[in-house]
This record gives structure tokens, sequence and C-alpha cells, in this order.
């Protein structure tokens, strides 16, 4: 089970210690570190990173408020719950993102609900960072003397002509002598060999015409076309239905 790295700020001892106790439970938090005042949490919070910070506003020297500000900064994703005797601060406290804020005395049910709330949001960052870095992914080829990067999403198919290869996106065609095989293993799922001189992208086909033995795959703002066999026709309609989720 993934864990997530917890840090505590807070001056009080027993406010820690019933924190630690809390915690002491749920095995997907681990508290990595605790720190008494708020220049100690913020060299903490660059040191171990962590996912989440339970931070008091009222501290010794730099308070809370100011010392997660810092810490934002360096740790945009940190998932901030402010626990604190004072109310007068949660309007300031939500401005700057916190994920929750909780006035003392700490409620075991409270506290459960900050961090489940703080987990979900964690969860859905990183799925958006993945989903950034998939939409970003791009094919390397070598191609006349030069080596392209070519956004996997900008390319419509891959073709087999004569002893080369050509990569096509809507208005350019890039010529490589890899061979067809060594340009498959390198793609997304989303792509798929519909004959034995094609590979396709499944996500721009727009459209599918009988063409006499064959089938003609055709692309959105493109006039180009590939070639899906008869023997292909039904897994390639089976599977645009999936990726679309149709």
């Amino acid at each position: 089970m993934e864990s997530f790295k917890i840090i505590i700020a807070d001056d009080n001892v027993t406010s820690r210690t019933l924190l630690r106790h809390f915690i002491h439970v749920l095995p997907q938090y681990k508290i990595v570190a605790e720190a008494v005042n708020g220049e100690e949490f913020v060299r903490l919070v660059l040191e171990e990173k962590p996912d989440i910070v339970l931070v008091d506003i009222n501290m010794p020297g730099l308070n809370g408020m100011e010392a997660v500000k810092i810490c934002k900064q360096a740790v945009p994703a940190l998932q901030i719950i402010f626990i604190t005797g004072y109310d007068e601060f949660a309007v300031e406290a939500f401005e700057i993102s916190a994920t929750d804020y909780i006035v003392k005395p700490i409620e075991r049910v409270r506290l459960f609900h900050a961090l489940e709330k703080a987990r979900k949001l964690i969860e859905l960052f990183r799925q958006d960072c993945l989903s950034t870095k998939k939409k970003d992914k791009r094919l390397g080829i070598k191609s006349q003397g030069s080596i392209l990067f070519l956004p996997l999403d900008d390319i419509l198919f891959v073709e087999k002509e004569s002893r080369k290869t050509v990569i096509h996106t809507s208005n350019e065609r890039y010529e490589t002598t890899e061979t067809l095989s060594e340009i498959e293993s390198r793609l997304d799922d989303y792509f798929f060999k519909t004959h034995r001189s094609y590979i396709v992208n499944l996500k721009k086909i727009v459209k599918i015409a009988p063409a006499g033995e064959t089938y003609l795959a055709h692309f959105l703002d493109s006039h180009k076309f590939a070639y899906i066999s008869k023997l292909k026709i039904n897994e390639v309609q089976k599977k645009i239905l999936e990726i679309h989720d149709i």
C-alpha cells in the first residue's frame, strides 16, 4: 500500500503526541518529521518533500501561515491542513489553498476527514501530471541525418513504403530507415497495425469506408488515408469503440 508522508509542525507537545496517536492507526499515512517552530518546519519540508503537512499557526519565530507560504513555492502540490486554537485565520488559510482548517481541540473523526480529503487531492494531482506527460509523449526517429521528436498525438499513421518507413502527420511526412516493427514497439496502445504496411492512430480516425477488398481510414482535417485489411476491420472497430468509450 502506498503511504503518504506527513510532517507535523506544532510547538505544543501535547498536540503533537495526540496527532501521532491518531495517525498511528492509519497505515496509508507516515509521519516523517516533526517541527516546533516555523523555521524548522520550512527546513524539514525542503528536505523531506512531504505530501501533507499538519501545521499550527501560532509558533515561535516564523508563524505557520508565513512558513506555509514559503513551502508552497518549493512544493506546489503540498497539501496543508492547519490545526490551530484560533478560527480568525481561516479565510487567509483558504486564500493560499489550504486543504482544511481544524480548530482545536483536535477530534479524531475531523482529522481523518481532512486527511482523506488531502489524499484524494494528491491522487487527482498525480493523475493530472500523468495525463499531461502522456499528452506530451513523443516518438524519437532518425530522419535524413537528423533526430526528430514527434508528439504521438500528432501522428496519423505510420506506413511501410518500399525500403523506407514513413510517419504521417496531417500536413507532413517524415521518412526513416527504421522498420515498421521498430516504430511499433515505441508507440502507445491506441496505435494499431491495421494492415501489413500500416500502423494507425485509432484516436484520429473519423471515418472508415469500404474500397474494394479492403477499407480506408480517413482522418479529421487531412486528405490522407490509411488502409485497413479485411481481416482486421472488426478488431479495429472494436478498439475504436473502447478508446472512445462508446
